[in-house]
């Protein structure tokens, strides 16, 4: 299956290492998001088996991610 998002997402996401894999997730594992932040913020569970990712930062013991992309995947999909 493949996921579809806005265009505004994608020129959004301008630090995107990976050429929008995600959006495909036959091919990628995305991140296992626990929640939503106040719309800022989403709080990953699990990270995918990409090793390093622009739009992810640790706070504590924790990663949060601000991809526009993969907040819109969640947002539509809930996944």
């Amino acid at each position: 299956m493949d996921y579809q998002v806005s265009d505004k997402a994608k020129k959004q996401t301008t630090k995107c290492p990976y050429n929008f894999t995600c959006l495909n997730n036959d091919t990628w594992g995305t991140c296992s998001i626990e929640r939503d932040l106040q719309e800022a913020f989403l709080a990953i569970r699990t990270k995918s088996n990409k090793s390093a990712c622009p739009y992810w930062f640790p706070y504590g013991s924790s990663y949060y991610c601000t991809c526009p992309t993969r907040r819109e995947i969640y947002q539509r999909y809930n996944i």
